[in-house]
């Protein structure tokens, strides 16, 4: 019996995330130097420079919602990687996880062998059962030429780029509200553009909901919601 463990590289996360929170606290100094210079200053300043701020109010919004989006889902990813154990007998593949129940496909029960996006899908026949091997998994080039002896492999497709199309329309309407001389446009725009955020925002908090080390992504939709709030103040409520 051969047993392969997902391999734990703490201080490659460490290191991670010790950018993740430079770049997340440099962005809450940012918006925290628009928010005085708004309060104290706007009336002496000139049109491009209140143009330029609410434009980089705005990247801030898109860059921390699409940071929260990316820091939920690697956690979560993460966290399903956690504790993985895969053994290869002669007989079947049993994939096993502290918590859960053991799964078993028997080497003859193979049916097919999906990869992509850095996984390798086992799928057994009727009934179907499907073991998930992640790339990062000690001996994963072993375990994959053992499994490819009894079914070819079939590339994945890519994702398809539907998840996306929150963000995009949150950009759509953040660059009207930033762009239209239209005040009802601006106005329905910084609506449509909040009603996206608290959805995706609501989407993040169920991925993340009992998982740990949750402290950047509520740092990320934090920076978020502060940022579209004064950005709708300063376009909408005073015309910036």
């Amino acid at each position: 019996m051969s047993e392969f463990r997902v391999s734990s590289n703490k201080e490659s996360t460490q290191r991670r995330d010790h950018g993740t929170r430079l770049v997340l606290w440099g962005a809450v100094l940012v918006l925290s130097c628009i928010t005085l210079f708004a309060v104290y200053d706007a009336g002496s300043a000139s049109p491009q420079i209140k143009t330029a701020l609410a434009w980089l109010a705005g990247l801030i919004v898109a860059g921390a919602i699409g940071g929260a989006y990316f820091l939920s889902y690697r956690q979560a990813i993460e966290k399903v990687k956690e504790g993985l154990v895969f053994e290869l007998t002669e007989k079947d593949l049993v994939r096993r996880r502290s918590g859960w129940p053991d799964v078993r496909i028997g080497l003859q029960e193979i049916h097919t062998l999906h990869e992509g996006q850095g996984w390798l899908v086992v799928e057994s026949v009727e009934p179907i059962r499907k073991i998930a091997i992640p790339a990062e998994v000690e001996g994963f080039a072993v375990l994959r030429a053992e499994l490819v002896k009894h079914s070819s492999v079939i590339i994945a497709r890519r994702r398809s780029l539907s998840a996306l199309i929150p963000l995009v329309v949150s950009l759509i309407c953040w660059v009207l509200v930033l762009w239209s001389k239209n005040a009802r446009v601006a106005k329905l725009a910084a609506a449509v553009a909040l009603t996206v955020l608290a959805w995706g925002s609501l989407g993040i908090i169920r991925l993340m909901n009992g998982k740990p080390k949750r402290f950047l992504v509520w740092i990320a939709l934090g920076i978020s919601w502060a940022t579209a709030i004064l950005l709708v103040y300063l376009r909408v409520m005073r015309g910036w």
